[in-house]
């Protein structure tokens, strides 16, 4: 009897626990909104063309880093954008405290410009709920 009483006492004692759990997303938060980082940012992209890498930072609402495609808009032949893991060696303060961190960024081939006039492009990343944030290159004339 002793057995079956402490069985119940637990099983009362684990529903009480999980129901006291929290919903920690507050009424009206900002599940949606995306927000986005490119680093190094390379600002406007000389009339002569050029090669980068950027480590590509999508934030969307309270959700950190999310997972993201990347495409260009329209029909631009003078760009050319693809995925890529980028690899960061960080120098530790102390022995030992160095390490590599591999994030997922963005590899830009950008042609010269020979129109004699600046143009731009947007680049969309877009993430798993369709949803998408936009970044304009602007190329220099």
């Amino acid at each position: 009897m002793k057995k079956i009483f402490a069985i119940i006492a637990i099983a009362v004692l684990c529903a009480g626990a999980v129901s006291c759990v929290k919903n920690v997303i507050p009424d009206g938060a900002d599940t949606k909104s995306l927000r986005m980082s490119l680093s190094p940012d390379p600002g406007a992209v000389p009339a002569a063309g050029a090669d980068f890498d950027a480590v590509v930072i999508v934030h969307q609402g309270m959700t950190l880093n999310v997972p993201w495609t990347v495409s260009v808009d329209g029909d631009v032949s003078w760009i050319s954008v693809s995925k890529k893991d980028i690899t960061t060696h960080f120098t530790g303060t102390y022995a030992g405290d160095d390490t590599d961190v591999v994030q997922s960024g963005i590899s830009c081939v950008v042609a010269a410009n020979l129109t004699g006039k600046k143009r731009t492009v947007n680049l969309r990343f877009t993430v798993a709920d369709g949803s998408s944030i936009v970044y304009t290159l602007t190329q220099s004339k």
